[in-house]
């Protein structure tokens, strides 16, 4: 369906680090940066346990935040309401994905508003489409960016794949190196191809269920 406003969302280029580690230090520091200059900031990960590590890095580099996940899923609607004031960083795992909607103050949004970044391992385009979509809703200003590391390649590539050894030698430190065009396709086509399964999958429910029913109905009478 068409936008009912255009969209002024930016988005940044797939970036690729050679740790889990080297990312979540340069998500903090990012994190700090943006945070000093007024924008919320809310940052996905993949579990409880990536959120925690991260949460580890930003107190590390004194960042106030808040966390969402399973061991906070009773205060969720708090963390949601307060995730789009200025300076607010929020780390969360998929739960701040689908169906949720960050309101942004007016000192957020003239700061520019807020900015996602996508350090999840999602199976389907879908879901990351659903990160990246909690910026720049109703016509309102945001950027994203998406953050790999080669662990989000060991799935879908052999260990000694050249792809993982360039990913790995091509950033020292903390300084992320912009992933090319053919790293965003493999992870793309690592992506259709679970999706596919997935659809299979959901075929092969919806034929079993028309089948029960048929039979169903011949027990009947």
């Amino acid at each position: 369906m068409p936008l009912r406003q255009p969209s002024l969302r930016q988005d940044g280029p797939t970036r690729c680090f050679p740790s889990a580690e080297a990312r979540w230090e340069a998500v903090a520091m990012t994190a700090s940066h943006l945070r000093a200059q007024g924008r919320p900031v809310l940052i996905g990960t993949d579990t409880v346990p990536d959120s925690e590590r991260l949460s580890w890095h930003l107190d590390r580099q004194g960042v106030p935040h808040t966390v969402l996940n399973a061991r906070h899923d009773r205060q969720e609607a708090d963390i949601i309401a307060q995730a789009g004031r200025a300076g607010q960083v929020t780390v969360a795992t998929r739960m701040a994905g689908r169906g949720t909607d960050i309101a942004l103050d007016q000192p957020a949004l003239s700061a520019g508003g807020l900015h996602v970044i996508h350090c999840q391992r999602n199976e389907s385009r879908r879901m990351d489409r659903q990160l990246l979509g909690r910026a720049a809703r109703q016509g309102q200003p945001g950027s994203t960016e998406t953050w790999i590391c080669s662990s989000n390649l060991q799935d879908s590539h052999p260990i000694g794949d050249p792809m993982l050894t360039a990913c790995s030698s091509s950033v020292t430190e903390s300084v992320a190196r912009t992933a090319s065009w053919w790293r965003r396709i493999s992870v793309r086509l690592h992506q259709w191809i679970e999706e596919q399964r997935q659809s299979a999958m959901r075929r092969h429910l919806l034929k079993q269920d028309r089948q029960w029913e048929v039979r169903a109905q011949q027990a009947r009478r």
